[in-house]
């Protein structure tokens, strides 16, 4: 019946192989001399491709500079291999999305897909993988056989329930075919002459230990393998036992603890919107990835202690055990490098500083913070010496606030701080402030000290000067620090009631 299968998968005229522009991509992605030109070509053939790569590059996921005004620039954002490994998945994507079902629930295919490929992106970045898009692109791809299965043989999976789990289809297609899908998957997309790597991840990805598996295919098909199980826990109320088997995994397959799995969930939940909009479709509900999200604190929590079912020995461990969740829940509002506030937690602060300054009828201001000339710290010493700047920059920034105001990386060489209560004249001498701190703060770098300045934007949301939004809040302060990029650098520029900039004495 395998045999059979395989024909039908070569030979199904419902089950397209990818596209003559996605076929180019795959070339352009295995050759070692790959240049932006010829990714740029290739891409800009098909608009539709072109604007999506844009989107991800000034995405909250992925930025790390200012906004990519076209598709040369956000190739180099992206990097040629990131972004060909991203033109790819969405030409995949985008061929097989809009197929009509047989036997397979094709919404909860796909939400369960890119799902999984988030994860695995995120278990990726934490093993400090050198290529996340291509763990990416193999955990959207690795249940790809039973898209194919289902178009080429329309009554194989009639039996199974609409909404099976990951597990019973595995299970179901062994019993039937001697293998399951992910070996299958692999099969296919060696067929389609996908780079080996990738089918090898796909391959092992429901086997995934790697002791006798080299990284970084070992590790990728780790990582695959995670993100399919927290795929699964997204999308069905989870119990103890899904938690339980996921943070065991981890600790077996990498070594990741408890406390990190359930940050992993955390910035999973936290993307999940960007990820929505990336991808035009609707994965989970709010308020249930919130339910998922503490149910994941408190049994992984609970999972970590080394004497589990002792009543006592839980009851006198209970203050450290909130304390931990405490500093857990803290963790995942945090930027891993910084140690400043996410944009995530800037994002849901300001909005709530924003509703209470509008009820109180009290000020707000937002100052936006972009490192000068930063691209030169990463092109002349090394992406490790940017990012010793950042960190040296977030403890000078954090040093002038006070206690009441949010500071946080907004991203790359990006800061923003909220000044509850702080009117335009006092934000100003802050702002001045900075600057002088920022001026005046020396880098080591390989035996040399390096003083890196910034521009900096103000934006005040007050009674006399109010905003609608806060969205157009910040906005105002992104505008008004890129004026005073255009304006010279390493100074303030305000942002006016009339919608206008000025520049301030620095």
């Amino acid at each position: 019946m395998l045999d059979h299968l395989k024909s039908k998968l070569k030979a199904s005229a419902n089950f397209p192989s990818p596209p003559a522009i996605a076929q180019q991509i795959i070339a352009l992605a295995g050759d070692p001399h790959i240049d932006i030109s010829q990714v740029a070509a290739a891409i800009s053939r098909d608009p539709g491709i072109a604007a999506k790569l844009l989107r991800v590059a000034n995405s909250a996921l992925y930025s790390r500079q200012r906004k990519s005004a076209n598709l040369r620039q956000a190739l180099i954002v992206l990097g040629l291999h990131g972004a060909t490994t991203l033109a790819l998945g969405f030409y995949l994507l985008g061929t097989y999305r809009g197929l009509k079902s047989n036997g397979v629930n094709y919404d909860r295919y796909w939400r369960r897909a890119i799902l999984s490929a988030s994860a695995a992106r995120c278990f990726g970045a934490l093993q400090n993988a050198g290529a996340v898009e291509d763990i990416f692109l193999a955990a959207l791809l690795q249940d790809i056989a039973i898209l194919g299965v289902d178009r080429s043989a329309p009554e194989f999976y009639r039996d199974l329930p609409r909404n099976a789990s990951h597990r019973e289809f595995a299970a179901y297609e062994t019993a039937r075919l001697g293998i399951d899908h992910a070996e299958l998957g692999a099969w296919l997309l060696e067929y389609w002459k996908l780079p080996e790597p990738l089918c090898r991840a796909v391959a092992w990805s429901h086997a995934p230990p790697i002791a006798d598996r080299p990284p970084p295919t070992g590790v990728a098909a780790c990582c695959v393998a995670l993100g399919s199980e927290c795929a699964e826990i997204l999308l069905a109320p989870a119990t103890e036992a899904d938690f339980a088997a996921l943070a065991e995994h981890a600790s077996e397959w990498l070594g990741i603890d408890a406390p990190a799995v359930a940050d992993v969930m955390g910035k999973i939940v936290a993307e999940i919107p960007e990820i929505e909009r990336l991808f035009d479709t609707k994965l989970l509900r709010p308020d249930a990835a919130r339910v998922i999200l503490d149910q994941a604190r408190d049994l992984l929590m609970l999972r970590n202690l080394q004497a589990p079912g002792q009543v006592s020995e839980l009851r006198e461990t209970n203050p450290k055990l909130e304390a931990r969740s405490a500093a857990l829940q803290d963790a995942q509002l945090r930027d891993g490098l910084t140690g400043l506030y996410n944009r995530g937690y800037l994002d849901l602060m300001l909005r709530r500083e924003f509703q209470a300054a509008t009820t109180g009828h009290w000020p707000l201001s937002v100052v936006f913070v972009d490192l000068d000339c930063f691209k030169g710290i990463n092109e002349t010493y090394g992406h490790e010496a940017g990012d010793s700047v950042l960190v040296t920059t977030a403890k000078s920034i954090a040093s002038v606030a006070r206690d009441t105001d949010c500071v946080a990386r907004y991203g790359g060489e990006e800061f923003v701080i909220v000044l509850p209560g702080l009117a335009s004249p006092g934000a100003e001498i802050f702002c001045q402030r900075l600057i002088a701190r920022l001026r005046s703060t020396s880098h080591p770098i390989r035996g040399t000290m390096v003083t890196v300045t910034a521009s900096v934007g103000l934006a005040t949301h007050s009674p006399t000067t109010p905003f609608q939004r806060a969205s157009h809040l910040i906005n105002a302060a992104d505008r008004s620090v890129y004026a005073a990029k255009k304006s010279g650098r390493d100074r303030l520029v305000r942002h006016n009631s009339g919608g206008s900039v000025s520049a301030a004495n620095t």
